[in-house]
């Protein structure tokens, strides 16, 4: 990649036909599952996850949570000594709001309702996690330093502020150092 110390990256998509055209032709495309990378232990310096943590959804709140924790031990298993994972997701500052918002959109997906007024498609499914759930994925181990946090909570428009379901959204950065690659 020009003018970067970055000899090789990758994009991992799950519907690998949806991102045929990227904007970057240097990026390696691969379809994959990011529960089972299909990379060697201690393979990258950097590995980086964006929006993908709210819509590793299972049957349950539970199991969609167990999803994105499985997600993030296989960015620590990929990222060598020293390496830095960088998680960039939406989160809902609200447990209760985070699982009504899934079972929600669980129920709509189901029944192939859609509140587009709201953004929500028949086959949307979400379950965000909060700030603090994200960087206890990362630290659970002992083997990763927070050396980065940042929560921004998003401006809505009138109709969401006023929902409480959505009153506690907001983007986080959370980046953590690698101790020991295992």
């Amino acid at each position: 990649m020009e003018n970067t110390n970055i000899l090789r990256a990758y994009n991992m998509e799950l519907v690998f036909d949806t991102y045929r055209k990227q904007v970057n032709e240097s990026i390696f495309l691969i379809g994959g599952n990011a529960m089972d990378l299909p990379f060697k232990d201690c393979s990258f310096e950097y590995t980086v996850v964006k929006n993908l943590l709210h819509h590793l959804v299972g049957r349950t709140r539970r199991e969609s949570k167990a999803f994105g924790k499985r997600a993030v031990e296989e960015l620590m298993r990929v990222t060598k000594t020293g390496g830095y994972i960088i998680i960039l997701d939406q989160y809902n500052r609200r447990r209760f709001f985070s699982a009504i918002i899934f079972y929600l959109t669980l129920f709509c997906s189901i029944f192939s309702i859609s509140f587009e007024s709201f953004g929500w498609g028949k086959n949307v499914i979400v379950s965000f996690l909060t700030p603090v759930e994200t960087r206890d994925f990362l630290t659970g181990t002992g083997n990763i330093d927070i050396v980065m946090n940042v929560e921004n909570r998003l401006e809505l428009s009138r109709r969401w502020r006023y929902t409480l379901l959505m009153s506690n959204i907001g983007r986080l950065v959370v980046i953590g150092k690698v101790k020991k690659c295992e």
